[in-house]
């Protein structure tokens, strides 16, 4: 009888196959023929916008900071933590000469998110302030475990049994689509201008991060701009077994091997340490695969948490990549004196009784236990290296500006500052609430009342890091255009 109900299950189901859904497009080509790169939504247009001396928009504090903030994996108690530190953000003033008020979150410059992270990062991008008054009611206070439970449980949503062409998380990408991004692509993510935001994956091929930024999308000669955001940020959150891999299509023999702007370049000119040139040299050869069409037809996405769950290895390979564009680099560094990078982590411990247990729970336990302690590990090798390459881009900013000159608007060209804060939920003082908090399971449905104490409490923690309100009170505000460069003896020059 079962066996016979499920194969009239899968002749109904097998009646109902729907075509493949529509995949990443090409991209399309400019007037000269040519792969309209520039067009692809990513760091490339913003930071040439830098270069050309446009640091002013009606959006923008126009400070000579660079901040970067990255949200970590872990579920909706991560989500919760990331939305709050925004808000913290949104608390700490930055003073201009004119007096319209600004805070640090107009000068963020750079927002990536992985897993649980991306929501908080893709519904501020797409929102902005808006953002704070409607994304606990569209996401964080909304039950996603249902939605989940009836992928399985309900027959009209099991057509990925049978259609090879759909799977788990193309219902969660509509899902997400209904609660929160109602269409919108990464074409609407441009529009807004900055920040920039990164909603990070994994390619399970090859075991590296997978920022959807432009330079990733234009290597596959693919258009980032008509992708759907939820479907990023299904991408992001596919945890393995529960949800299916996201793909994309490759269309890298339509561009004839040229590559998208700040690509690596496997060799670059200027002094860098011997991690970065490593990185620099690994980044190159990952970019060879995906440009190369013989050895990349589609690249199969899943959670982002598996190859970073702090969401900061992409924005270390831009910083390498950065350095190593010459006039822009040189553009970008005389319009800086302060570097911050804020990782806001989310990620829970493991329980410190475990090791006073003669037995473990069970399978779910021993995975949570063996996952999080993995990810712990990898987290404190990316924070080491992430303050080293901090404070080495810091220091190629301060060379490049006393070679312009010993003053640069206004300050000795030597300040330059480059900070990395790390926020977590062990930095809750109140050990009730930092206990409670810290043991939620890492899943997508927890209490209201928690969600709303971790939205607190990463407000609380932004708004009063001693590191972070010193950049804000250093903050300087330079006339919009190029940098001014005070020789002595000499009138100053732009």
């Amino acid at each position: 009888m079962r066996a016979a109900l499920l194969g009239l299950l899968g002749l109904l189901l097998a009646g109902c196959v729907t075509p493949l859904r529509p995949v990443n497009q090409p991209l399309a080509e400019g007037p000269d023929g040519v792969p309209d790169f520039d067009a692809n939504y990513g760091l490339a247009p913003y930071v040439r916008r830098v270069a050309e001396g446009r640091l002013t928009s009606p959006d923008a504090a126009g400070s000579d900071i660079l901040l970067f903030v990255t949200f970590s994996g872990g579920g909706k108690r991560s989500a919760a933590f990331a939305h709050g530190a925004l808000r913290g953000l949104r608390d700490i003033p930055l003073h201009r000469p004119d007096g319209r008020k600004v805070t640090m979150l107009n000068a963020l410059d750079y927002l990536a998110g992985v897993s649980g992270g991306s929501f908080p990062a893709a519904h501020f991008g797409l929102y902005r302030d808006k953002s704070f008054e409607t994304f606990p009611a569209e996401f964080l206070h909304v039950d996603i475990n249902a939605y989940i439970w009836g992928i399985y449980l309900l027959p009209w949503n099991w057509e990925w049994i049978a259609n090879p062409g759909t799977g788990t998380n193309d219902y969660m990408a509509r899902v997400y689509d209904q609660l929160m991004f109602h269409g919108a692509t990464f074409a609407d993510l441009a529009k807004r201008g900055r920040p920039i935001v990164s909603i990070t994956a994994t390619d399970i091929a090859n075991g590296a991060t997978f920022p959807f930024l432009g330079t990733n999308f234009g290597l596959l000669c693919s258009d980032l701009n008509s992708y759907p955001i939820a479907d990023a940020v299904a991408a992001s959150n596919a945890f393995p077994g529960l949800f299916s891999p996201v793909n994309l299509k490759s269309y890298a023999a339509r561009c004839h091997g040229k590559r998208p702007p700040l690509a690596a370049k496997p060799s670059v000119t200027p002094p860098e340490s011997e991690t970065a040139a490593a990185r620099r040299r690994e980044l190159a050869r990952l970019q060879n695969i995906y440009a190369d069409p013989d050895r990349t037809k589609w690249v199969h996405l899943s959670d982002g948490g598996i190859a970073d769950n702090l969401a900061m290895r992409g924005l270390l390979n831009f910083f390498i990549v950065l350095q190593a564009q010459g006039q822009l680099f040189h553009e970008v560094a005389l319009g800086t004196r302060r570097i911050l990078v804020v990782s806001v982590d989310g990620e829970a411990s493991n329980p410190s009784t475990l090791g006073q247990q003669h037995y473990m729970g069970g399978l779910l336990q021993v995975i949570s236990a063996a996952s999080g302690a993995q990810i712990d590990a990898y987290n404190f090798e990316t924070l080491a290296l992430a303050r080293e390459q901090v404070r080495h881009l810091a220091d190629r900013i301060r060379a490049e500006r006393c070679a312009a000159g010993p003053v640069i608007n206004g300050h000795p060209c030597d300040d330059v500052k480059g900070e990395l804060v790390h926020l977590a939920l062990s930095d809750i003082r109140d050990p009730l609430w930092r206990e409670r908090l810290s043991s939620i399971p890492t899943g997508l449905t927890i209490p209201d009342e928690d969600a709303d104490a971790l939205v607190r409490y990463g407000e609380a923690l932004v708004r009063d890091d001693a590191v972070i309100n010193r950049v804000a009170a250093e903050a300087d505000f330079p006339p919009p255009g190029p940098a001014v460069v005070t020789r002595p003896g000499l009138r100053a020059s732009r």
